[in-house]
């Protein structure tokens, strides 16, 4: 940073000067002490490179000037009070008592604000571990008992400002914090509300108009913090930015603000619960748009299984079977797909001399297709079917396929298991066990009703149970349930609406055989 000229003292000579001058010139000091706050902003050679978060502790300090202006208030209503004791009480009036109990509670009020002003101001100016902003700041980590140093505290939001942060007047808006008066972190934020309030008071001149203008951010915790401003367009932009940044929180004026931070217990959880669940649908549709096509597949590669397909996913499967890393791996998807007047039930890939060999398997039979194709024509197939597009089939051959129903081992082989247990929380992150209990099943199911995940996909061990529970949403509160069924060799899929308890009760049971989908409430999945 290029350094500035000017006049500039380093913190806390500055502060020493300011001191001495207050001791010199009292009250006279005032403008000069502002007058010297500015040049040293103006100057500053360091600039931001001090850290945002100090800078704005020390900032502070000119609340010493408050509580002097608190002080003098306190002792002009002391002497009032002083003056109206002395007088004669015989000929006092009820004006008179109403004076005295102002004066005297009035100077009360104002020392006992002036001691709370100062010491703020030189808490947080010279010990800054022990400030507001420092707690705010620690109060937001997992553990705040295990919280790093304040040093450590506040470069982890100077960095995240210094990186890449948006300034708003007062506030900054990083990738992970917002800085105003206090600190945020932004995936913490439930409420964004702008404060724009023009009151009026009436005095013996007229009427005199103040304006408040105020971020107010409401933290997962309920806890609120405000900024002033002093532009109405700053304040609108900085609205607007962190409404984009944390699109499913509540926002409005002063009264949605008040209602909001209100709510009652059992309000607030639903509320939180909602917001996951906004969460979870929003960052699934990101992860199907980046995938190219709905989910509604599963892959399935020797003993590994998931849900969670995506294009890369897909393609890096191919790139293992080409390099014999793999035999072979299938897209099934929870329905078939229709093209050139037929109907395919799943995608089979494997390798055949550094070439790709595909089949479509055909619904309905044990007949399917067959092509060997270049590796970039196999990657343009796998795309198209991840968007439910039946390649064209041209060149494709004829070939007869085994049952996908469940199959014996041969005797004195052991089938490797293909149990799966895929958990997508409403945060969007996911979790994948090829080794589970009972016990993290049910705790799955658990969660599914307490509205923890958005999405549980459990395959069973020998493969061809599978059963899928998808939350509800703000419009539906039932969850999806998909399951498989064999028939007559063949495996069917079958899907109904139900309870978040009654979803819970199929997946725990279901992989037992407690029940089978099929019934009244299920709907068949079919061309």
């Amino acid at each position: 940073m290029k350094e500035k000229k000017g006049f500039y003292l380093r913190w806390p000579w500055n502060v020493v000067v300011y001191v001495l001058l207050f001791v010199v010139l009292r009250i006279f000091a005032i403008p000069v002490v502002l007058l010297l706050m500015s040049a040293q902003r103006r100057n500053n050679p360091n600039g931001a490179a001090e850290g945002y978060c100090l800078s704005r502790t020390r900032k502070r300090l000119t609340w010493l000037f408050l509580a002097l202006l608190a002080w003098l208030l306190a002792i002009s209503l002391g002497a009032v009070f002083y003056m109206g004791m002395e007088q004669d009480r015989a000929y006092w009036e009820a004006a008179d008592y109403a004076t005295l109990a102002v004066s005297g509670g009035g100077a009360v009020l104002f020392l006992l604000l002036g001691i709370w002003l100062c010491y703020t101001a030189l808490r947080d100016t010279f010990f800054p571990a022990k400030s507001a902003l420092a707690q705010s700041i620690r109060n937001q980590l997992p553990y705040p008992d295990e919280a790093p140093p304040v040093e450590e505290l506040f470069a982890m939001v100077d960095n995240d400002l210094k990186e890449d942060a948006m300034w708003f007047g007062p506030v900054g808006i990083g990738r992970e914090w917002v800085l105003g008066d206090g600190a945020n972190r932004i995936d913490r934020i439930r409420g964004i509300f702008l404060i724009n309030e023009i009151h009026q008071h009436q005095t013996k001149t007229g009427v005199r108009t103040s304006r408040e203008m105020e971020l107010v951010l409401i933290d997962n915790r309920w806890q609120r913090t405000g900024t002033s401003f002093n532009s109405l367009s700053d304040l609108q932009a900085a609205v607007d930015c962190l409404a984009l940044r944390v699109p499913d929180a509540a926002r409005g004026g002063s009264s949605q603000c008040t209602s909001f931070w209100t709510m009652d217990e059992s309000a607030q959880e639903e509320f939180e619960r909602d917001f996951r669940q906004k969460q979870g649908r929003r960052a699934s549709s990101q992860l199907q748009q980046e995938a190219g096509g709905t989910q509604d597949m599963i892959l399935a590669c020797g003993g590994e299984v998931t849900s969670r397909v995506t294009l890369p996913l897909a393609e890096a499967y191919l790139r293992r079977c080409l390099a014999g890393e793999a035999g072979s791996f299938t897209l099934t998807p929870t329905r078939p797909i229709e093209g050139a007047g037929n109907s395919f039930r799943a995608l089979r890939v494997a390798a055949a001399g550094g070439q790709a060999q595909l089949v479509l398997e055909l619904a309905g039979g044990q007949e399917g297709l067959a092509k060997v194709m270049a590796p970039p024509a196999a990657q343009g197939v796998l795309a198209g079917w991840l968007r439910r597009a039946a390649p064209g089939l041209e060149g494709w051959e004829p070939l007869h396929i085994r049952s996908h129903g469940p199959q014996r081992a041969p005797a004195g082989q052991q089938r490797p298991s293909q149990a799966r247990l895929s958990l997508v929380y409403v945060s969007g992150a996911a979790e994948n066990h090829s080794t589970f209990t009972k016990e993290d099943i049910q705790v799955a199911a658990e969660g599914i009703v307490s509205g923890e995940y958005q999405l549980v996909d459990l395959t069973h061990e020998e493969g061809y149970l599978w059963i899928r529970v998808t939350a509800g949403d703000q419009r539906d509160g039932r969850c999806t349930v998909e399951a498989t069924r064999p028939e007559g060799g063949q495996l069917q899929f079958y899907t109904a609406k139900m309870p978040p308890r009654a979803a819970a009760a199929w997946l725990t049971g279901y992989p037992h055989g407690q029940f089978l989908p099929g019934g009244k409430d299920w709907k068949r999945v079919k061309k």
